[in-house]
């Protein structure tokens, strides 16, 4: 099954636009009352695209902290384990 999700995101932001603008052209206020409410609106937006923005930067670097942890782990693990029995056995044989 494929990921739509990228164009329903794109759809809705379309429309989202459309409907804006077709707003703005029939709005019977004047222009300064319009722009006011724009920035209201385009710093409400931006706000909000900031936080989310923030929140899926978090969850990435939660991600991959813990892809990135378990390699690690993964590899001290193991890296130890080897020099540990390699020196012992090293050891070992060299004195016998």
């Amino acid at each position: 099954m494929k990921d739509n999700s990228g164009k329903i995101l794109l759809a809705m932001l379309a429309g989202a636009s459309a409907g804006v603008i077709a707003g703005l052209l029939m709005a019977p206020d004047t222009g300064e009352v319009t722009r006011t409410s724009v920035k209201k609106w385009a710093g409400k937006v931006s706000k909000d695209l900031e936080k989310n923005l923030q929140i899926g930067l978090d969850e990435i670097k939660n991600m991959s902290g813990d892809t990135f942890g378990k390699s690690e782990e993964t590899n001290k693990g193991g890296s130890n384990t080897g020099t540990t029995g390699g020196n012992a056995t090293g050891t070992t044989g060299g004195n016998a």
